[in-house]
């Protein structure tokens, strides 16, 4: 399935937040309040569910994009995606993101990198590039997910933080990616994934 102008603007979002958006909104604004424990606990739960559990070795932006939920991949439009749920910082997280620091990350294979510099590796392990080149495809495969992208965005809660709803989106060539957006329910205070929404492939 190709979704390609949203996959460009989700990293936009994410490498060029001093761009202005594709929606007529202002540029994002970089948050400078400290991220809260929840908050970290869902970027780890997130990150542990992508890596499935495993010690999976992973490209994690250091920087969260917004979440905006007026994008058509975003899902949160969906009546069945916020079912019962009444997101509380909607308008802030929709246009703020934050940089990142180690404590988010669950495994040591995982690493923050500068998404900048790691979308410039992703484009030069672009498999629709590099199997032109002769590369074979498994090899160029291979190569494309070992340097991809992995980017999160800002969280949104519902007023009691029983709640909580994020995106994700790894990019890995034109027509390589895949994200989804997953809301989560804090259960005897661990955050539990519930609900995916919004998912696109590329």
């Amino acid at each position: 399935m190709r979704r390609l102008p949203f996959v460009f603007a989700a990293v936009l979002a994410i490498v060029a937040p001093h761009t202005a958006s594709t929606s007529d909104k202002a540029k994002p604004v970089k948050s400078t309040t400290a991220l809260s424990e929840d908050e970290i606990a869902l970027y780890k739960a997130v990150l542990r569910i992508y890596g499935g559990g495993k010690d999976a070795s992973l490209n994690v932006s250091d920087r969260t994009f917004p979440l905006d939920p007026k994008l058509p991949t975003a899902g949160l439009d969906q009546p069945e995606c916020l079912v019962g749920v009444q997101l509380d910082n909607l308008p802030t997280v929709s246009n703020t993101y934050h940089e990142l620091s180690p404590e988010v990350l669950p495994t040591k294979a995982m690493k923050l990198v500068d998404p900048r510099a790691q979308s410039g590796i992703v484009r030069s392990n672009d498999p629709s590039n590099t199997i032109r080149k002769g590369k074979p495809v498994n090899d160029a495969v291979t190569a494309a997910f070992a340097n991809g992208l992995f980017s999160m965005s800002e969280i949104a809660f519902d007023k009691e933080h029983h709640f909580a709803a994020l995106r994700y989106s790894f990019w890995c060539g034109s027509l390589c990616g895949h994200g989804s957006t997953l809301v989560f329910e804090k259960t005897n205070g661990e955050w539990r994934n519930v609900r995916n929404c919004g998912g696109w492939v590329s």
